[in-house]
């Protein structure tokens, strides 16, 4: 009967009704018990004294069945809970304290975490992300068709190029768009619905230049349109071509590429109008040399249901290699034996290019879930090594908040002696403890939150200091959220867990009496002072880790660049695209004229044209082999005249190119400059002036000889070796191009002047585009972007790391000192000085600074050997193991923890000592 009585009660307990309806259940099993008693020949008022005997009352009932299905454990976490918001509320000021700390080490490994996972994990906004297929990177029109010739074993198939947009829009010229040139399947096979109009389909991508339709993006028609629903079926010009408006993309979707977001999209059959080629069509012309060899393409597919990938890589590899020999009759040009000559330079140069060609566009089915990023292998290692970083913060964070919670419970020792009197159970008062750690936590994961979301748009912001900006979706998510939590749950359970048991370690009695109370007395290592010695020693490691990376960039910022980064702006300009009729005569009368015009504008010293800028890393490589045998991979690059004094080369020996050199004339030889490099490897010991050039791609098929030498330039590899380097004169009917790099040396602040330059290219060629316009200076900061991150991060964690321990050692030193001012009271009335009071003090801190700085040292040097290979490729001009870095931060750490332990040591000396004794 009593069984079932209780599960009654806790029936009844779950739907929150107890009052009435228990009574009348209780009473009714009351009278019956009682009934039982009476007809056994117990009186009446007996019989209902020994059925409340043996039911209880109501709350007991109530109670076991509460304490039976665990409510009680809820009932004292809320009493815990409020408990902990009043104390924590009572003391604001260690609140505040406590939160910002953990803050500081929450946010920043929320930040990187945030910044990791929308590098690097997270999905595409897009239909079964999960299902996407990479097949390659760079292919050819007529390859992509090949693969998608039939459905066999790909459920969808598309292809798509990044490119730069010229953009007149109610015919006012607009800054250069970033666009995106899609196949007709593209946003069929991502599943991608417009939010306005439609999207672009097989229908209008059939034909070359067949349909000048566009979609732009949300951002696009926000900022350029006010959002306005008659933007969809208006026009706009692209390269002086007019396109109507067909779709918005959704906000959240921003292609495949992670860290890009194009404007504009148009049809791959649109290239030749739009796309900055040097040709005017990539599409249908076979035997034109670029639709061949140009892999432009980017390509994307989702396969049948059932198809391993195996079968479709094999297909795949079948189609591609059908289609693409078929043009040379099923096999691949070989190089014609026999004595080298022109022509069959030509050939070997032609075969060169079809087997690179053809081995680029072998097919590789990679996961594409998370899209495609140069960012990753850019970013990849730098944000690892900054998530130790601000793991190893987060744990100096924990360590001070722990010695706070340490000090604070000395000061609740009477509160937890009187508990544990009146009958409280140590783990209860564990749990008490824990509880406000978790409240600390929670509040530190609240500002570590809107800490890291400042974080993360900072170092985006930081990121795309490089050519092209970086957009990323920073947004809420719930990978972020959840790791967020479980960082702040873990962290109030390693700060708080040792100072609960430590605080609740207790003799009862004496703490009742006002005596010290804490088992083991404050004699020897603690837990206060081995938590400071795990914080100086943490911070070593810090220190040592941000010395390394600042060194490293001030190294490279240091580095001779072998030219001269003042006052020189660099811009990227594009003529229209022309056929090749008169284009020889037109380069060469429009360039010649900017030139002419640009060194003519007050405060410019000198202008010149390259066909890359000197941060560029899109030079041409070509093997070639030295007089005595050995292999070198040449660069190849196209200047024009007085390049060199523009951009600051100094002439080792030789003269620079003239006007006559630019005559493109396949009989006479062709006339190169070379760097110091060069001359070393090629001509050792003697001067190379007039010596031949060796043979390589495009040089190969023209004799050639060397004019001028050159001194050394790293280029876009200014943490590399500087490798051998060819300058070749520009020739507007041999390596003429459309697009190049302008190159102006001022004698004032360049600034100033960008806007006459973008007015004199106007006046020679008013379809000219110019675009990228910045300094030289600015351009070296671009390429050293990921170095500067890495060592503006760690040098601020490293700051951070020392501000903490310091603190926190201070916190310690100054916490003695108030428990010993008797002492020190006493010592000082029998004679002992300010000097022995400071010693006696500093005594204390420089133990836990010295074993500290021996722990930390041991440390940094084992992370130093075991992740040296890591390290080291992000280190220029130093080993992981650099002996001043670590000497380097050794002292700044010793200076500052012994300052911070000087200020209490001082104040202690000046403890009046008749004061301290009569307080005693």
């Amino acid at each position: 009967m009593l069984t079932r009585l209780r599960s009654f009660v806790t029936a009844l307990i779950r739907r929150e009704q107890f009052e009435d309806t228990l009574s009348e259940e209780l009473r009714f099993h009351l009278d019956a018990y009682a009934d039982d008693l009476i007809e056994k020949g117990m009186s009446r008022k007996e019989a209902y004294r020994q059925a409340r005997v043996h039911f209880g009352s109501v709350e007991r009932v109530r109670d076991e069945c509460r304490q039976a299905r665990g409510l009680r454990f809820l009932d004292d976490l809320r009493s815990d809970l409020r408990f902990g918001v009043r104390g924590l509320a009572r003391n604001p000021g260690f609140t505040a304290t406590a939160a910002l700390t953990l803050s500081i080490g929450i946010g920043g490994t929320a930040a990187i975490f945030s910044l990791m996972d929308a590098v690097m994990w997270r999905m595409l906004p897009v239909d079964r992300p999960e299902e996407l297929w990479m097949v390659g990177e760079e292919y050819t029109h007529r390859e992509f068709r090949a693969l998608t010739e039939d459905d066999t074993v790909l459920a969808g198939a598309a292809a798509y190029a990044r490119a730069r947009l010229n953009v007149s829009i109610d015919g006012n010229s607009e800054p250069p768009a970033d666009g995106l040139l899609v196949s007709g399947g593209y946003f069929t096979l991502l599943g991608v619905t417009p939010i306005a109009g439609r999207a672009i389909g097989p229908e209008d991508d059939r034909l070359p230049n067949g349909h000048p339709v566009a979609m732009i993006s949300d951002g696009y028609w926000s900022r350029r349109f006010g959002r306005d629903p008659a933007t969809i079926g208006s026009t706009i010009s692209i390269s002086d071509t007019p396109f109507t408006l067909i779709g918005v993309t959704p906000p959240e979707f921003f292609g495949v590429e992670v860290g890009t977001s194009p404007d504009i999209y148009v049809p791959v059959m649109m290239q030749p109008t739009v796309m900055m080629a040097t040709s005017p069509n990539l599409l249908t012309d076979p035997e034109a040399r670029n639709a061949r060899f140009s892999t432009w393409l980017r390509v994307l597919t989702r396969l049948e249901p059932g198809v391993r990938p195996e079968r479709a890589l094999a297909v795949l590899d079948v189609r591609v290699r059908t289609s693409f020999l078929a043009q040379f009759g099923g096999v691949l040009p070989t190089a014609p034996p026999g004595p080298t000559s022109e022509i069959t330079a030509m050939r070997e140069e032609f075969a060169f290019l079809a087997t690179s060609t053809y081995e680029r566009m072998r097919p590789e089915l990679k996961p594409a879930a998370t899209g495609v990023s140069d960012l990753r292998q850019q970013f990849s290692r730098p944000l690892f090594i900054l998530m130790s970083v601000v793991g190893i913060l987060l744990l100096i964070a924990c360590a001070n908040t722990a010695n706070l919670l340490l000090a604070r419970a000395t000061t609740r020792r009477r509160e937890f002696a009187t508990r544990l009197a009146l009958g409280a159970g140590r783990w209860r008062l564990i749990r008490q403890l824990l509880v406000e750690s978790a409240l600390l936590a929670g509040l530190g994961g609240i500002f570590g939150v809107l800490l890291a979301r400042w974080t993360t748009q900072f170092l985006v912001v930081f990121m795309s200091r490089g050519r092209t900006p970086i957009v990323l979706d920073l947004g809420p998510d719930l990978r972020v959220l959840a790791f967020t939590a479980l960082v702040s749950v873990v962290t109030g359970i390693v700060f708080g867990l040792a100072p609960a048991v430590r605080a609740t370690g207790i003799d009862v009695t004496p703490a009742l009496k006002g005596m010290a109370g804490l088992r083991g007395g404050r004699r020897g290592l603690g837990p206060d002072r081995l938590l400071a010695i795990s914080q100086i020693a943490l911070s070593l490691v810090l220190l040592i880790g941000a010395g390394l990376f600042v060194r490293s960039l001030s190294a490279l910022n240091d580095r001779d660049s072998g030219f001269q980064r003042d006052r020189v702006l660099i811009a990227r300009i594009f003529l229209e695209n022309w056929n090749q009729v008169e284009r020889a005569e037109r380069l060469g009368r429009t360039y010649g004229s900017m030139i002419r015009r640009i060194e003519a504008v007050p405060g410019v010293g000198s202008a010149s044209l390259a066909e890359f800028t000197p941060t560029n890393r899109s030079y041409r490589f070509a093997p070639v082999t030295t007089p005595a045998g050995a292999a070198v991979n040449l660069r190849n690059h196209i200047v024009y005249p007085r390049y060199f004094a523009t951009i600051g080369i100094e002439f080792v020996a030789g003269r620079d190119f003239e006007a006559r050199d630019q005559d493109f004339d396949f009989d006479a030889p062709l006339v190169v400059i070379v760097n110091e490099t060069y001359a070393r490897q090629f001509w050792p010991g003697e001067s190379p002036i007039g010596k031949p050039c060796a043979g390589g791609l495009i040089v190969a098929t023209r004799p050639c000889s060397i004019i001028g030498v050159v001194r050394d330039s790293p280029y876009a590899d200014f943490a590399g070796e500087i490798v051998a380097t060819r300058y070749r004169p520009f020739q507007p009917a041999g390596s003429g191009s459309v697009q190049m790099a302008l190159h102006v040396r001022t004698t004032t602040d360049p600034t100033p002047i960008i806007p006459i330059l973008r007015a004199e290219v106007s006046q020679v060629d008013p379809r000219a585009l110019l675009f990228e316009v910045r300094t030289l200076a600015e351009e070296v900061d671009a390429v050293l972007v990921r170095q500067r991150l890495i060592a503006t991060l760690t040098g601020v964690f490293g700051a951070a790391a020392l501000l903490l321990a310091s603190v926190s050692l201070y916190g310690l030193i100054a916490f003695a000192v108030v428990r010993r001012r008797a002492e020190i009271g006493l010592r000082m009335a029998l004679g002992a000085g300010r000097r022995e009071v400071v010693w006696m003090v500093m005594r204390e801190a420089l133990v836990l600074v010295v074993v500290g700085g021996v722990i930390g040292m041991t440390a940094g040097l084992t992370v130093a050997r075991v992740a040296g290979s890591q390290i080291s490729g992000l280190l220029f001009g130093l080993e992981a193991i650099d002996p001043l870095t670590f000497i380097a931060a050794s002292v700044v750490l010793v200076g500052t923890a012994l300052l911070a332990a000087y200020l209490p040591a001082r104040r202690a000396s000046r403890v009046d000592p008749v004061a301290a004794l009569r307080a005693d």
